[in-house]
């Protein structure tokens, strides 16, 4: 076969709200509130730049099943650059953006293949001879529970059959369960790429015998989306054999800071390590850089850091350097621990049932499932692992000061 080069893109969300930057400047702020158009223009730019032969974008181009004017004109026009230079696009739309949503009709110009809600194959052409099958399927309501994956079958013959699909594959938390499929089933499908949309942290699932790639989300929106976010470029070689490189294009990208205050005897050394902490996060990204700051530990500093207003003092701190989103504090007296433990009081029992609930996942697993019902809305998912360690550990700091103190 002839060798190929493509770019696997998902989730841009466009104009998708930008959550977090109340410090921030009006201009930036609305810096921050363009990024998603701003990620898909570099997204565009990396197709043309490196002589890609089409762009894939698999689902949720928009943010809301009624578009966004602004995120319509924006896609129309990016999508006519690369029409100017004959550079193809298969897109499907995924449950944020279903085909029954306000805007769906807008034109788009010729070189835009757009799927539609049932199965359909297009070949891609170069210099008249076919390179490649593209197969794909968009979601026609916000709400799909049924496998779609079945649906896509790749054609007899085809020199390189790529899927297109907008899904849950392998039930991954974190994510609606829509469209769901098994890796095991889109390996056993004979494509040989399967480009996903949903899941918004970039993976590769499976690379034998058939590649089944996430490229994650375009731009981080949130601190739950952290770390460069981008999109794949997909190299076939004659072999048939596909070599992905990732290709960062958010404009803003969220971070975490993690600070203990162990060993900490005063303020300024907490101050100097968290806008040292800053400062490296800043000059490591050409760009606009969000963190959210959790300071934790046990040490001398914890009385001073429960002084009113403390956390929202540190951030303003902090937003001399960068933006920031929030500090949280989750810090706990100086304290013995390990003699603490060993005590028949109601401090140890404390400690102990906290240790348990941060070593045993099946533990947090009833905890979070006990609090699900409290934040069910349309579409969230439950509380994931990583909120309910943050939780127990910001519960025992303030029960072991209230204990402490009675």
């Amino acid at each position: 076969m002839e060798s190929l080069r493509f770019i696997h893109a998902a989730d841009l969300h466009l104009d998708s709200p930008f959550r977090g930057i109340g410090s921030a400047s009006a201009a930036l702020k609305q810096r921050l509130q363009s990024a998603t158009l701003g990620a898909l223009r570099r997204v565009v730019d990396h197709t043309i730049e490196s002589k890609a032969d089409f762009l894939v974008i698999a689902g949720d181009i928009y943010d809301s099943k009624d578009r966004n004017l602004r995120a319509l004109v924006s896609f129309r026009h990016e999508m006519q650059r690369l029409a100017e230079r004959n550079i193809p696009v298969f897109i499907v739309h995924g449950n944020h953006d279903p085909l029954n949503g306000w805007g769906s009709g807008f034109q788009l110009p010729p070189n835009v293949v757009t799927f539609g809600g049932q199965a359909d194959t297009e070949p891609f052409i170069r210099h008249g001879r076919e390179i490649a099958q593209i197969t794909g399927i968009s979601y026609t309501r916000e709400r799909v529970t049924d496998n779609l994956a079945s649906s896509l079958k790749p054609a007899d013959g085809a020199p390189y059959s790529i899927a297109v699909l907008h899904a849950n594959v392998g039930h991954q938390s974190g994510h609606a369960d829509y469209a769901p499929a098994t890796v095991a089933e889109l390996t056993a499908s004979g494509f040989d790429y399967w480009a996903l949309g949903h899941v918004h942290t970039r993976s590769v699932l499976s690379e034998e015998p058939a590649m089944i790639v996430y490229p994650g989300n375009t731009q981080g929106r949130n601190p739950r989306e952290a770390g460069p976010r981008g999109c794949y470029q997909v190299d076939v070689d004659t072999h048939g054999r596909a070599h992905l490189e990732f290709l960062e294009t958010n404009i803003a990208r969220w971070m975490h800071l993690e600070l203990s205050i162990t060993n900490m005897n005063t303020m300024d050394q907490l101050v100097d390590s968290m806008l040292e902490k800053a400062r490296e996060a800043q000059m490591s990204f050409d760009g606009v850089t969000v963190a959210r700051c959790t300071i934790r530990g046990n040490g001398a500093v914890h009385r001073d850091l429960q002084r009113d207003q403390m956390n929202q003092e540190l951030a303003e701190v902090l937003g001399s350097v960068l933006v920031a989103e929030s500090v949280r504090i989750g810090t706990g007296p100086e304290l013995d621990f390990q003699s603490l433990a060993h005590t028949e009081t109601m401090v140890s029992d404390f400690l102990r049932l906290t240790e348990r609930a941060l070593e045993d996942p099946e533990m947090r697993q009833r905890l979070a499932d006990s609090l699900a019902p409290l934040f069910r809305r349309r579409d969230m998912p439950c509380v994931d692992d990583a909120r309910m360690r943050d939780w127990i550990e910001r519960a025992s700091a303030l029960g072991l000061d209230l204990l402490l103190d009675s």
